[in-house]
């Protein structure tokens, strides 16, 4: 699975730098040289591998496609669109920007109907507020749409190349608010619209419970977006590198499951079912939240994992792991190029082959044999439950700190070329966070109910609000550093594979040496 997820990534990579065309004749080449120099049994490998890249390349060459419909063929005629906000807006002191999925436009002729996305920005004057906007709201918008421009000096980073990719060929602005209309918001008519008002239900209920700043890190955590941060709180989520606390991935899945099957076993769940309410509990999770990548790939993974028990199948987490990122690709080539979904594939194959690694290379060390004794404890039974309790505290800890260490080490490249710095508090930053995101996750989730009970909100309450403060003080007290990030350049592409080439082959070596671990 692999090596066939690679094919199928290398062939949209390839798709994206070239046509199509030479693509087809790439492969070509590669398979009359696979047929003429590799042996019989490793043609059919060699076969299925190049097919692969060929259907990469040609689904990302079919997703790359203008339809007829699309906004952009009509942009210089329209002077109205109706549709729905497809993304979080991101919120800034006086902008706001998301992506508009267009139903219908108005043009000289009237209304008619058409499609595509557009990137909307909304800007605010001195005295007035952004307007209230969320995902899958129909809105009206009375601007005129306009193409994407290409940067002037060759070498920029070029925006119109970046929209294209995420298939967005039109840009508007709206600097009068009185051109924004809402025309309504899902209600409990489709599973989607209840999904929502049960998110819109979690940020009211967190918000009754918890003060407006701790808040909003709360909604964050719970729903895995920094829409609601305070500007200076988001950079220093940023400089730490702690920012993926709060992105929808399979942290929050993780989180979210393990408490559901907590919740399952106390009510007597019968075992065969579980599996069923965990399914319906990530589509749920997902249609709240909505498709980023992150949280698909995490979606996706789950599912895979969960079913393999029913099918009488064994899962194995590399495989399913490999699994997701075609099917992902699969629907959505142009993923391949998404932040958030290289980063997320990166950290998961760093938990999944770097840190086993390090925790063997760690085993034969002083540190790595913490809580390993296993001989009786004299003494008081008492104190023998305190020091087991403090070795597993401290086992968690180690794992903690090894898992941040293999991330960092596989993610610091992509997060240099696209954020241009360097985290150097990373670790004991993640460290002080991953303990405390658990507590913040689960306080959310319970508010929904809590805020309706006597005592039970005051307490929850005092528990999220006082865990947030400590997680928001100790991502304030590294960011705050003269040096916890340093600006770099964005590294080149081949250096970047040449990195990942050099840690792959001393991860194999200390991977044969320890073996046996």
């Amino acid at each position: 699975m692999a090596a066939i997820a690679i094919a199928f990534g290398a062939g949209i990579a390839a798709a994206d730098c070239a046509s199509f065309a030479c693509c087809v004749l790439l492969a070509g080449c590669l398979f009359v040289l696979a047929l003429t120099v590799a042996r019989s049994y490793q043609r059919p490998a060699i076969i299925i591998l190049i097919s692969a890249f060929v259907l990469g390349a040609a689904r990302y060459a079919v997703d790359q496609c203008v339809p007829a419909s699309d906004i952009s063929n009509f942009a210089r005629s329209v002077s109205a669109f109706e549709g729905r906000v497809a993304s979080d807006p991101q919120v800034e002191p006086d902008r706001m920007r998301f992506v508009f999925n267009v139903s219908r436009i108005k043009t000289a002729k009237g209304w008619r109907s058409a499609a595509g996305d557009v990137m909307l920005s909304v800007y605010a004057g001195d005295d007035e507020e952004l307007p209230k906007l969320s995902y899958r709201d129909r809105a009206r918008i009375t601007a005129s749409p306009y193409p994407p421009i290409d940067p002037t000096n060759p070498g920029q980073f070029s925006y119109k190349s970046y929209l294209a990719r995420r298939g967005i060929y039109t840009c508007a602005s709206v600097r009068d608010l009185s051109q924004i209309k809402v025309l309504n918001r899902d209600g409990w008519r489709s599973p989607v619209g209840a999904a929502l008002m049960l998110k819109r239900c979690f940020v009211s209920s967190i918000s009754r419970i918890h003060p407006r700043d701790e808040a909003s890190v709360i909604s964050g955590v719970v729903l895995g977006t920094y829409s609601y941060l305070p500007e200076d709180t988001l950079s220093d989520f940023t400089r730490t590198g702690t920012l993926h606390v709060l992105a929808a991935s399979g942290y929050n899945c993780f989180i979210m499951l393990w408490i559901a099957t907590f919740i399952f076993k106390c009510v007597r769940v019968v075992p065969k079912w579980r599996w069923i309410a965990a399914l319906l509990l990530i589509s749920l999770y997902v249609m709240m939240v909505g498709p980023m990548p992150s949280l698909v790939r995490a979606a996706i993974m789950s599912a895979l994992l969960l079913l393999a028990a029913p099918l009488k199948r064994v899962a194995t987490y590399k495989n399913v792991f490999y699994a997701s990122g075609i099917i992902l690709l699969a629907i959505t080539p142009s993923n391949l190029f998404d932040v958030g979904f290289q980063l997320s594939f990166a950290a998961v194959y760093a938990l999944i082959s770097v840190a086993p690694i390090l925790e063997a290379m760690l085993s034969r060390t002083a540190l790595g044999r913490i809580g390993s004794n296993r001989k009786k404890m004299r003494g008081n039974r008492h104190i023998a439950r305190i020091r087991a309790g403090m070795n597993r505290h401290a086992r968690e800890l180690v794992a903690v700190a090894v898992a941040t260490t293999a991330v960092t080490f596989v993610t610091g490249p992509i997060v240099a070329y696209h954020f241009n710095y360097i985290s150097l508090t990373a670790m004991p930053a993640n460290m002080a966070v991953a303990l405390l995101v658990p507590v913040i996750f689960a306080d959310g989730l319970a508010s929904i109910i809590t805020c309706h009970l006597p005592y039970a909100h005051l307490w929850m309450g005092i528990i999220g609000t006082w865990s947030t403060r400590a997680m928001v003080g100790a991502v304030h007290f590294f960011g705050s550093m003269s040096y916890s990030a340093v600006s770099v350049q964005s590294p080149p592409i081949l250096a970047i594979a040449g990195y990942y080439v050099v840690l792959y082959a001393v991860m194999s070596y200390l991977r044969s040496k320890f073996a046996e671990r």
